[in-house]
């Protein structure tokens, strides 16, 4: 009796999504080197064959959560108030372990890889590369000046100047075992820009 292929692609998917879910955990909670693509199959609940029927390397699992980053930074883009869209990305990025119920930050354990020399990421991949603090955040800046939220200024300066704080806040939670609790208070580098 074969399964149709509707159902198929639904089980490939939901598979797909259970490894990416265990491999971004992991990955954030001990880092990317140190796991291994057993711990990976356990967290999952699924044999390591299984893992590599869907993934060749951890490598390819890494740059699979790229998707992941993607709708994060979408996700709150789309926050109306400019100044809730840059408080919960950057709540989701630096609260340690979790922001609410977000879960592993894709682009935390993308930096955390990065910045460790664990993986070569391709620069299109990367979030770390680029003008993302001019441009991501340097939009939401303008859309909060406005909004009457943000002092007048260069707000592509301002997104960069706020991108190298988060930066430099998430180096801190990058030693692997060492993590503490972290729930990072935004609002005085936030008040910089504010009227």
């Amino acid at each position: 009796m074969s399964i149709s292929e509707e159902k198929s692609k639904a089980i490939f998917e939901m598979r797909r999504r259970q490894i990416l879910d265990a491999a971004i955990t992991l990955f954030d909670e001990q880092g990317f080197s140190t796991t291994k693509i057993s711990d990976i199959s356990d967290k999952a609940g699924i044999s390591k064959g299984l893992v590599y029927r869907y993934f060749n390397s951890k490598e390819e699992i890494l740059l699979a959560l790229h998707e992941n980053i993607t709708h994060c930074i979408n996700e709150c883009f789309e926050i109306p108030n400019a100044k809730d869209a840059i408080t919960t990305f950057a709540m989701r990025l630096l609260s340690y372990p979790y922001y609410k119920d977000y879960g592993a930050p894709p682009i935390r354990v993308f930096f955390n890889a990065i910045v460790r020399n664990e993986i070569e990421v391709p620069d299109e991949y990367n979030p770390l590369k680029g003008a993302f603090g001019k441009e991501y955040f340097g939009a939401l800046f303008k859309r909060g000046q406005e909004q009457g939220i943000f002092k007048e200024g260069d707000s592509a300066l301002f997104g960069d100047i706020f991108w190298k704080y988060m930066l430099g806040y998430l180096s801190e939670l990058s030693q692997y075992g060492q993590q503490k609790e972290s729930i990072p208070d935004i609002m005085p580098i936030l008040s910089l820009f504010e009227k």
